[in-house]
């Protein structure tokens, strides 16, 4: 090998490991972008409309506390994300789900269509990706997406019989989903965001993550099931979590080893 073709080799290296800068891409620093968010949402809180875009989602990641946040794809992804409302969790959806998120998301950034006028009329200065920036958005949404839980997929027949849903190779999951506390489960946590796998978390893990969303629910005003609404559905967290230590990480390692 040439000198000259090391030195190619190293360099494509270097740029593997060191995406190329965010301000060679027009993009400020992560602590600035912390900065950035901050102000926006002052300004949301001071329009006479704010209170809403407040609540789409809670106050939860600083963009300097995304997933590799000094690459161009956080962000570009904190850039544009912050302008309208807080900045979602990657892990709040499976890869598959993000790309159709993100193209909802342009024409309100452009002023148009569904509260696309009041959005604009709310955030002064409000811009859209290009592109090559939505693709950037949606390619590190992707990278870093939550594990969602696996459905089989149902044949036409299954769909219009409402047939519960099946989780391939784990037939004790799959008939848990259609009880109460399964059915529960899958009411409360599909108001947000795709279900998510209970073997995600270990047993012990899971009552702080489910006190954590019933807290993100209720900033967000989605069905908490409290029992003071009699007309909203019973969302028991307590056989909720339950339910999701019944089916976690270590649960399911212990009952069937490898």
């Amino acid at each position: 090998m040439t000198g000259a073709h090391a030195g190619v080799i190293l360099g494509l290296a270097m740029a593997w490991l060191h995406p190329v800068s965010a301000s060679a891409q027009g993009l400020p620093d992560a602590a600035r972008l912390d900065r950035l968010a901050a102000e926006y949402r002052e300004h949301r809180e001071r329009h006479r409309h704010g209170q809403w875009l407040m609540r789409i989602l809670p106050v939860r990641l600083k963009p300097s506390e995304l997933p590799q946040a000094h690459s161009v794809g956080a962000r570009t992804t904190a850039r544009y994300c912050t302008q309208c409302h807080e900045l979602p969790d990657p892990a709040m959806h499976g890869a598959s789900r993000w790309e159709g998120i993100v193209q909802r998301m342009l024409p309100r950034m452009r002023g148009e269509g569904n509260q696309g006028r009041l959005m604009q009329d709310m955030m002064q200065g409000l811009e859209a990706p290009d592109a090559g920036q939505t693709r950037i958005i949606t390619d590190y949404l992707a990278s870093h997406a939550g594990l969602p839980l696996a459905f089989a997929e149902r044949d036409a027949r299954q769909r219009d019989r409402r047939a519960a849903p099946t989780v391939p190779q784990r037939p004790g999951l799959t008939q848990a989903l259609t009880t109460e506390d399964g059915r529960m489960f899958q009411g409360a946590c599909s108001q947000c965001h795709d279900l998510p796998d209970p073997a995600g978390h270990r047993a012990a893990e899971w009552p702080a993550v489910v006190e954590r969303m019933q807290a993100n629910m209720q900033w967000m005003n989605r069905v908490v099931g409290s029992g003071s609404n009699p007309r909203e559905p019973r969302l028991d967290p307590v056989r909720i979590t339950g339910f999701l230590q019944a089916f976690s990480s270590d649960v399911e390692d212990r009952n069937h080893p490898r």
